[in-house]
């Protein structure tokens, strides 16, 4: 394996996972104050959860793809299914990644960039 597979293994695979782990994080951990307003912390944990359930059933899809690959060129209809419905959860919470509260929002920008990076890969992949 190249430096170039390697990086985008660590980027797409790595990423999407540990800037979401970091966003959550720093959601649980900051105090609730009032100078944040509502709809901005009810942004970031729409965000928050949409980030996460794209990387859960990009998860699935991928491990479920790798333990049973199929008999065609194609990939098996449960790894499509959570892939395009994965796809769909992670362009819905891009604009409230956007729309996050502080650091959180970069989290939730780089874990939406990494994820739709790698549906982008499990599109194209044959």
């Amino acid at each position: 394996m190249n430096w170039t597979e390697w990086a985008a293994n660590l980027i797409f695979l790595a990423v999407p996972p540990v800037t979401c782990a970091w966003g959550w994080w720093d959601w649980a951990r900051r105090a609730p104050v009032t100078a944040i307003p509502r709809w901005r912390r009810t942004a970031t944990v729409i965000g928050l959860v949409a980030v996460t359930l794209g990387i859960a059933l990009g998860a699935f899809a991928f491990l479920y793809w790798r333990r049973f690959p199929g008999g065609g060129p194609e990939p098996p209809q449960p790894t499509r299914i959570s892939t395009y419905v994965g796809f769909a959860i992670a362009v819905f919470g891009v604009p409230f990644a956007v729309l996050a509260s502080s650091r959180t929002r970069v989290a939730l920008v780089l874990c939406s960039i990494a994820l739709l990076g790698f549906y982008f890969g499990m599109f194209l992949a044959p």
